[in-house]
């Protein structure tokens, strides 16, 4: 068993090299839970959490500690960058627990999700983690009239002013084009509005603006006269 001093304010996750940053998949986002740890299983009744979000941040409950970090994506190689946990101490199995997760998290370089379940698994194909997804936050449905339309979803990740980085969910349903925006710890649901050129949606006091690569979000709260903050896809 490891001692629990190794629950550290900064935990240190290996990872592999990667490139360019590249959208996260389509999928992977959401919130899991791990049944398994490097198939050894897990303690029961002791909820350890991964929370993957649009714009690359990762974060969640080791079981004991929170804790927060960016996730690399790279030619469809995925890997969990250094993170940061609080230094809360429990019961020694909890921290034992929550250790070998963290160790099993900086382990991997791929995934594979079946029937609702994510598999991570490392270099040499050995499995890291098992997770279920977990159901949070508030399910929306849109019944649209008329004849069924195929739904179109595209993830995106823009790099902004300041290295700001803004995660972005496309939905598209025929004429209906909606925009799920990720500012900070916002969450911004905004509609396709009449554009001269490029596509422009609203919600909330945000206005987004993309023209191919770029984009621009504006705070409208701030006035006709802000510029707004430039930014760029990454992937």
């Amino acid at each position: 068993m490891l001692p629990v001093h190794l629950a550290l304010a900064c935990l240190v996750l290996a990872a592999v090299p990667v490139r360019a940053q590249e959208s996260v998949p389509a999928g992977l986002g959401g919130t899991w839970l791990a049944e398994d740890i490097a198939g050894k299983g897990v303690i029961d009744d002791l909820q350890t959490t991964l929370e993957i979000k649009p714009d690359g941040s990762y974060g969640g409950n080791g079981g004991c500690n929170t804790y927060r970090g960016k996730l690399k994506v790279q030619n469809g190689n995925i890997a969990f960058a250094p993170a940061a946990a609080t230094r809360k101490m429990c019961a020694p199995a909890v921290m034992d627990q929550e250790q070998k997760f963290f160790d099993a998290l900086g382990t991997v370089t791929s995934w594979k999700l079946e029937n609702g379940i994510l598999h991570l698994t490392g270099k040499d194909g050995a499995p890291a983690l098992r997770l279920a997804e977990m159901k949070t936050g508030t399910d929306i449905v849109i019944r649209l009239p008329g004849p069924q339309q195929d739904v179109a979803r595209e993830t995106a990740i823009y790099l902004c002013d300041g290295d700001r980085r803004i995660g972005v969910e496309y939905i598209n349903a025929g004429a209906t084009a909606l925009a799920v925006l990720s500012v900070g710890e916002e969450t911004v649901v905004a509609v396709n509005v009449l554009s001269a050129s490029g596509a422009r949606y609203t919600g909330g006091r945000y206005e987004w603006w993309t023209k191919g690569d770029e984009a621009t979000l504006r705070d409208l709260t701030e006035g006709d006269e802000a510029s707004g903050l430039a930014c760029r896809k990454t992937g």
